[in-house]
């Protein structure tokens, strides 16, 4: 029988090993050591602080170079389809560091129809001046039957969509809008109205009409908010190509209060309406003043708007544009800066107050903003990574 080899005997050299004390293992403390180890991580410390304070102007400096390139429209010209610009003024741009005036915001469609072609926009048509003293504001006077409404004539045909057609229609036969008799649309779309301004007795009662309907003002709001809401659904197509009617009969929905309010203002020197006097004048410079909520800019003026009326009226205006209702009023939008401008280089520099003209305007991107934005996340960034790799 085979009889294994006994197990081999440990060799005599070998010796189990010992321990050994590295710098992991817990010591007595060191006094020395521990110095050292301090005196080594504020001179890291401080390092790390003095290239976060270069880094951080450098990386400024160059967030705001770059920002002239990429958000400036510079740098989107010249892959713009419709960009105008050639390859010599584009490089020259770029090499031009002067403060440039930022791209103007882009306007909504119907902002761009009243400030960009006015030609478009009905003609309010002026009465000849009567000889007539302007009549004082009647009490209770008989008033015509019927009275003058907006779109008496035939509705033209063009209209891109049977709906919006309709609607025109429908509109102009209830009784919810013709009874409120709106000014902002009879003075633009009533036949009978602009020939009544021949009449400055005539038209005294109509003005007296327009300021006392059946229904109150504040029912009358309403009926031409539903209207509104009715036309931007009905004509959704018709607006967005432009179709003139659709377009200046939402202007003048949206303009109902204010120039309801316009229309009635009375001059309490003479106790006549304040648009009568307009009217009746032989200087239609305070006339053009009463078109501006309907998008029309004011021609060339003369000495004879420095009045009360207008001074009261340009009030009235500015308070509408600074008020929760502005953004709706496009026509006064794009026009009440210009006109306050002529007004007071005429009348006085304080004749006509300043007002928030832009704030029915699209946001648009600030570049101090978009640069401290990234500023502050790249500075974060920078920081953290020189303290973690401290």
């Amino acid at each position: 029988m085979f009889t294994p080899p006994p197990s081999p005997l440990p060799s005599q050299s070998f010796e189990l090993s010992k321990p050994e004390m590295t710098n992991d293992t817990p010591t007595h403390a060191n006094p020395s050591a521990s110095r050292t180890h301090s005196y080594q991580f504020k001179q890291k410390y401080t390092l790390t602080l003095r290239w976060t304070i270069i880094l951080v102007p450098i990386t400024l400096i160059a967030i705001g170079v770059s920002t002239r390139f990429f958000i400036h429209p510079t740098g989107f010209d010249g892959l713009s389809l419709t960009s105008i610009h050639g390859w010599k003024s584009w490089t020259k741009s770029l090499t031009d560091w002067s403060l440039q005036e930022r791209h103007k915001p882009t306007e909504n469609l119907l902002r761009l129809a009243v400030a960009s072609d006015t030609s478009t926009l009905p003609f309010i048509k002026r009465s000849t001046p009567s000889a007539t003293p302007t009549p004082t504001v009647p009490i209770n006077p008989i008033l015509p039957t019927p009275f003058p409404q907006p779109y008496d004539t035939t509705l033209s045909p063009n209209f891109s969509t049977t709906s919006c057609y309709n609607f025109f229609v429908n509109m102009t036969q209830t009784d919810a809008f013709l009874s409120c008799r709106p000014f902002s649309l009879l003075l633009t779309h009533s036949q009978a109205f602009i020939q009544v301004q021949n009449n400055i007795t005539a038209m005294n009662t109509d003005i007296w009409g327009t300021c006392n309907t059946a229904l109150s003002p504040n029912q009358c709001d309403l009926n031409m908010a539903w209207f509104i809401s009715s036309l931007r659904s009905s004509c959704v197509t018709d607006l967005s190509n432009q179709n003139d009617l659709a377009v200046n009969a939402l202007i003048g929905l949206q303009a109902f209060d204010l120039m309801r309010q316009v229309a009635c203002s009375v001059d309490p020197t003479t106790n006549a309406y304040c648009y009568i006097e307009a009217v009746a004048s032989s200087d239609p410079s305070s006339y053009y003043f009463y078109q501006l909520p309907l998008g029309q800019t004011v021609p060339q003026i003369t000495s004879g708007a420095c009045n009360s009326c207008t001074k009261s009226l340009m009030s009235m205006y500015r308070a509408a544009l600074n008020s929760a209702n502005a953004t709706s009023l496009t026509g006064l939008q794009a026009t009440y800066s210009d006109a306050a401008t002529k007004l007071n280089n005429l009348c006085g520099s304080s004749y006509a107050q300043s007002a928030a003209t832009a704030s029915s305007a699209p946001p648009s991107v600030e570049l101090i903003n978009v640069g401290g934005a990234w500023a502050m996340l790249l500075a974060v960034g920078v920081l953290s990574t020189s303290i973690m790799s401290s």
